[in-house]
């Protein structure tokens, strides 16, 4: 047995870091891999395997459709890879649904065509409210699907795809050194949001959070976006934070070591509204700390059924409705279906279902809009009327009465045990790709999903979170 993975490129990032759990893993299992990738990569990823680098694999520079010179130079580096690894090679690609790359999914489909083995790894769904990487192209008849969740791995079958597979990232989870392990710290301190403030990370909220944790207490968020688009967001919201005085800092992991800031927190912070895996809330039991912050069922169900157990999560902010302006609110989510309509092309998005998006938020539970669902400009007027007007902030403290010093139950629990993690060990995971690869070396793939029952099952109102598109 032998594997080609494939991506699009290998920069820091996510789908990265489980490129590269992957390859150790397989040298551990003594499996010979080999990586293509579009763009040169950085010597921490090389050192686990051999990297050809096609450059027509890489991001598009304009959105011209599929180019045939490029369809044919992508599949042809696939061949040449997969061919000199020998036959019996699993061909392991790293999230094609994204249109990164228009000429990616022809290609694919013509590789499969003749019958190589090809496991195509979802981490996102561009029919997850995504529209502006969503690719008209078919998806491969004759492949086999992986998915990292089970909400995308039951949407996948729902939709018609006949070999799916759940693989779930792995969680490295290093054995503590008692005698150099610092102890967690008590009190107000450091809640930590390590990660990149891309929009889906919904930094609105961490300035929220921060302006009713404890005195003393303030939240660090790790390191800036990359992308135009997520730095002029990023850069508003350190400049409102600034405004109104809120304990929270920006880009802490740029001049900070990673294990120091860790070691400092108290607990860590997530208020992410989608994630593929949730390495967000693992992470922090590998490492000893407390997650708070907001639950995404998608995921968490996940890690509560293998006996997790997250009580300290909330699922809802309610912020009443006089707090931003809801017609100027309801007019942008009118203007971004009309643009995800565009893009998808998808009938659903018509006929009042930018009104049923309004309507679903705006009722709430009862007692406000959930915070997380408002886009950046509604977030930013609330935000402003809680800082500077005394009756707006005691009307959201009574209808979040657990909102107040909500940091201080870091104080009383304690994280979970380290050993829970054993199902997401690098272990684990090779069992599962071990067991994947030889089903799919013994099977092949099978039917692909309907793309339009795939919009069907993602594009609903309850789905749609302002930030999160």
């Amino acid at each position: 047995m032998k594997v080609l993975v494939v991506h699009y490129h290998l920069r820091p990032g996510g789908v990265t870091t489980v490129i590269r759990h992957q390859l150790s893993t397989l040298a551990s299992l003594g499996v010979d891999a080999a990586i293509l990738s579009g763009e040169a990569p950085p010597s921490t990823v090389s050192r686990s395997g051999t990297v050809t680098v096609e450059p027509a694999l890489g991001y598009d520079a304009t959105d011209f459709g599929p180019e045939p010179r490029r369809v044919a130079a992508i599949a042809d580096a696939i061949r040449r890879e997969a061919d000199a690894l020998g036959e019996d090679t699993v061909i392991h690609v790293h999230n094609p649904t994204l249109r990164k790359n228009a000429s990616f999914l022809p290609a694919l489909a013509e590789l499969a065509a003749t019958g190589r083995r090809l496991l195509l790894h979802v981490h996102d769904l561009a029919e997850d409210w995504r529209p502006d990487v969503y690719s008209f192209a078919p998806y491969p008849d004759g492949v086999r699907w992986a998915a990292i969740n089970r909400f995308d791995v039951e949407a996948l079958r729902q939709a018609g795809a006949s070999e799916v597979a759940f693989l779930p990232d792995p969680v490295p989870c290093p054995p503590p050194d008692r005698n150099r392990e610092p102890a967690r710290p008590r009190g107000p301190g450091l809640l930590l949001y390590p990660v990149r403030g891309i929009r889906r990370k919904n930094l609105g909220e961490a300035i929220l959070l921060s302006m009713f944790a404890r005195k003393g207490s303030k939240v660090g968020m790790t390191l800036p976006p990359t992308g135009q688009r997520n730095v002029a967001r990023y850069d508003a919201w350190r400049s409102l934070a600034a405004e109104l005085g809120a304990p929270i800092r920006f880009g802490i992991g740029l001049n900070h070591d990673f294990d120091a800031l860790y070691a400092e927190s108290v607990a860590v912070l997530t208020t992410s509204v989608k994630e593929g895996f949730g390495l967000s809330y693992l992470e922090p039991i590998a490492r000893g700390r407390l997650t708070l912050g907001r639950r995404l069922p998608r995921v968490t169900a996940d890690f509560e059924a293998a006996g997790l157990a997250f009580p300290d999560l909330y699922d809802f902010i309610a912020t009443p409705r006089e707090l931003f302006d809801e017609d100027s609110f309801a007019r942008r989510v009118g203007e971004v279906m009309e643009k995800a309509a565009d893009a998808y092309r998808y009938h659903g998005l018509e006929d009042g279902f930018a009104r049923a998006v309004v309507d679903d938020i705006l009722e709430g539970n009862g007692a406000g809009a959930d915070f997380g669902r408002l886009d950046e400009e509604a977030q930013t007027e609330a935000l402003r009327a809680l800082s500077g007007d005394r009756r707006a902030r005691s009307r959201f403290d009574a209808v979040n009465p657990r909102l107040e010093g909500w940091d201080a139950v870091a104080d009383d629990r304690s994280p979970q045990p380290r050993e829970c993690l054993a199902p997401w060990s690098e272990a684990a995971y090779g069992q599962r790709l071990m067991a994947l690869y030889r089903d799919i070396l013994e099977r092949g793939g099978g039917a692909p999903p309907d793309k339009e029952a795939l919009l069907g099952l993602y594009l609903r109102a309850e789905d749609f979170n302002g930030v999160g598109i």
